[in-house]
This record gives structure tokens, C-alpha cells and sequence, in this order.
């Protein structure tokens, strides 16, 4: 605790409160049952998928579903449904495949050019640049 330490008298006043506290057999239990809920399995397994979805794909595979929807429930022959199904795959196969590109292509854009070796144009390593050893 910081600060002071309590007096004698304020050591007593909270000795009494909390022994009025103690007799609330009530207020016990539900302080003694308050707490955060576990999460469930689902729950949290869903909030880590959403993490790891970029919201571009996500956003893309929400607009062709939607459009695949439409375009089915007007001409539901199985021609048209595979076809759609081909078109939606495909185009969140793209999604995920040009999110991957520029996370890679930013990640490269981040790193020292200095420890990259198949870039030797960079500057020249100065003493104060070396790693401790």
C-alpha cells in the first residue's frame, strides 16, 4: 500500500466494516460468485478466425456471396449454381492470394534492407550497426 500507514483508529473503523460485510451472508455470495464467465470454445474460436481473416476477404466473400445468391435464386439450374460456385471460390481465392502478396510485399518494405542478402546495394555497415557480441 502506499502512503501512510492507517491509525489505530481507521484500522479499527475497517475492521468493523468489513465484519459487517462478512455477516451479509447475501452480499457474500453474490461477491463471492461475481466474476468474468468462462468463454465458450465456439466463442473464442470464432473471435480467433475473425482476427486472422483479413477484412478484405472477408468483405469480398460477403459481396459474391450476396451476388451468387441473387443470381441463383432467379436461375436455379445447376448449370448456373456451379457456375457461381466456381466464380465465388475463385474470386476469394484471389482475395486471399492478393492479401497475402501485399502482406508480404509490406513486410519487405519494413525490414532492414541492411539484413536482407540478396540486397548487398545497401549502405555500408558502419561499427555501431554490428550486433552486440
Amino acid at each position: 500500500m502506499d502512503g501512510p500507514a492507517l491509525s489505530g483508529r481507521e484500522r479499527r473503523l475497517l475492521e468493523e466494516i468489513e465484519s459487517d460485510l462478512r455477516q451479509d451472508t447475501r452480499l457474500d455470495r453474490k461477491l463471492s460468485t461475481m466474476g468474468a464467465k468462462r468463454p465458450g470454445r465456439v466463442g473464442a474460436a470464432l473471435r480467433g478466425a475473425v482476427r486472422r481473416v483479413p477484412a478484405g476477404v472477408l468483405l469480398t466473400a460477403l459481396v459474391m456471396t450476396a451476388i451468387c445468391l441473387s443470381v441463383g435464386v432467379r436461375t436455379p439450374t445447376v448449370a448456373v449454381l456451379t457456375a457461381l460456385g466456381v466464380v465465388w471460390a475463385a474470386s476469394v481465392t484471389v482475395a486471399v492470394a492478393a492479401t497475402l502478396l501485399l502482406r508480404r510485399r509490406a513486410a519487405a518494405r519494413h525490414s532492414d534492407p541492411l539484413d536482407r542478402p540478396d540486397r548487398p546495394e545497401g549502405r555500408e555497415r558502419r561499427p555501431w550497426d554490428q550486433p552486440e557480441v
